[in-house]
């Protein structure tokens, strides 16, 4: 495919770096500077030059493109140069990155033809939200073609009488993953669970809760009091998720700007207390050491382990970080620290699985990227409906097939039935192949 990225920003940067692999890929950017250093490490054709300036865009007349993506952190930015480009060049398909809420609501993008949107604010703010529901979680995954979830968790308890992950699984629920030593694995039949693995669950809500209270007994079973560290757009966007689960909320910030934005913001619903993060009397004067979850929100990723340790020194059970480096993913789990992808991160996977993505088909990533999931629904009216087909055995892959609330193992043939959802869960590596094999069923 031919995409243009508008914005070199970090992530401009890595979806170039990854679309540049197998596809033809522009960046534009006014910052020369930013543009040299990616045209030094990948392959790509730069344009230096205001996104937001139609001139820009004249060499790109005369060719068509399948993808725009809008990328600055500038959502005036990004709207503005996604309908120059519509006006301007030929393009098949725009997805934009937007910061603010609102238009995560409004029907703002289908008004301007726009294809695909996503907020990663909204999404991590999501995802921090989802752990209220499974409070033994690090992570909660939801699809479109199922009410099926992929929960990854934290094995924390010392007495468990389970030897081996094949057999957590069941008709409900499958293991899918886990990760050990900064290494991510697919299982196999003989693969042993082991104190401080974190394992990959993908089934039925209420199987999987019962299962993380098996494999964890260190987390509380409930969060009721959250303390949020950083009141800037992050905090802010957290805590008005928050507010929806009727959890008490406390948010700590050395700003008084941001804390009075932050008051106004949440319509006073939220304690906010202007503190410096090194007065450690915080913890027993506004009672943080007894809240069930805090969660730092810092760009930061070293500042967020910081405010994490601390609280745990306090007697706090669960911490969360806003992970933005990827090379300190694998410390926050070894400190037993739950990583929460950024909006950086969030905006980079989230557009790569918007692209990977079809009407029937969707493409997630999981444990930091090294793994992908690829999901096909057969729908109504389904060419594939009676067609019997074989699984890819391969190496680090499972497959499954979802039929009438069942998991199946996909290991053999089956003959396809209107509602079943073929999933498959693999190393990263093989992704190109999967997504060949399973677009061309």
């Amino acid at each position: 495919m031919d995409i243009i990225i508008a914005g070199a920003g970090r992530v401009g940067y890595r979806l170039a770096k990854t679309l540049s692999l197998k596809h033809n890929v522009t960046v534009i950017d006014r910052n020369a500077n930013a543009l040299g250093r990616l045209q030094e490490a990948i392959d790509i054709m730069p344009i230096s030059g205001d996104i937001e300036d139609p001139d820009t865009y004249k060499i790109l007349i005369e060719k068509s493109f399948d993808i725009f993506i809008a990328v600055t952190d500038s959502d005036e930015a990004n709207i503005l140069s996604t309908l120059i480009a519509d006006d301007i060049i030929d393009v098949k398909r725009k997805i934009i990155r937007l910061r603010n809420r609102y238009f995560a609501k409004s029907s703002i993008a289908q008004k301007l033809r726009i294809d695909d949107a996503v907020f990663p604010f909204v999404s991590t703010a999501l995802s921090i939200k989802s752990l209220l529901d499974f409070s033994k979680a690090n992570n909660v995954k939801d699809f479109i073609f199922t009410d099926y979830k992929l929960v990854s968790v934290q094995v924390q308890n010392s007495e468990l009488s389970i030897d081996y992950l094949h057999l957590l699984n069941n008709e409900k629920l499958v293991v899918v993953g886990f990760e050990r030593e900064k290494k991510f694995f697919i299982p196999k039949k003989n693969d042993r669970i082991k104190q401080n693995d974190l394992i990959y669950l993908f089934g039925e809500t209420s199987t999987i809760k019962q299962l993380c209270s098996i494999l964890d007994t260190e987390t509380p079973k409930e969060l009721n009091k959250v303390a949020i560290f950083g009141a800037d757009i992050l905090g802010v966007e957290i805590a008005k998720a928050l507010l929806e689960k009727r959890v008490e909320i406390k948010v700590i910030e050395k700003d008084p700007f941001l804390c009075k934005r932050a008051s106004e913001a949440l319509q006073n619903r939220v304690m906010v207390i202007n503190s410096k993060y090194i007065e450690h009397s915080l913890y027993e004067e506004e009672n943080i050491k007894n809240a069930d979850m805090i969660i730092a929100t810092s760009n930061e990723d070293e500042e967020n382990i910081i405010k994490c340790l601390e609280a745990k020194e306090y007697g706090v059970k669960k911490t969360v970080a806003i992970n933005n480096n990827m090379e300190l993913y694998y410390l926050m789990h070894k400190l037993g620290i739950v990583a929460v992808r950024g909006p950086k991160s969030n905006a980079y996977y989230s557009i790569l699985e918007k692209i990977g993505s079809s009407s029937i088909i969707t493409e997630k990533h999981y444990c930091g990227g090294r793994g992908t999931i690829f999901m096909r629904k057969i729908f109504p009216n389904s060419t594939l409906i009676g067609k019997t087909i074989k699984p890819l055995k391969l190496e680090d892959l499972l497959s499954f097939y979802v039929r009438d609330g069942v998991i199946f193992d996909f290991s053999d043939k089956i003959t396809l039935k209107e509602g079943d959802l073929i999933v498959i869960f693999l190393k990263s590596y093989l992704e190109e192949k999967i997504k060949d094999w399973i677009y061309n069923l």
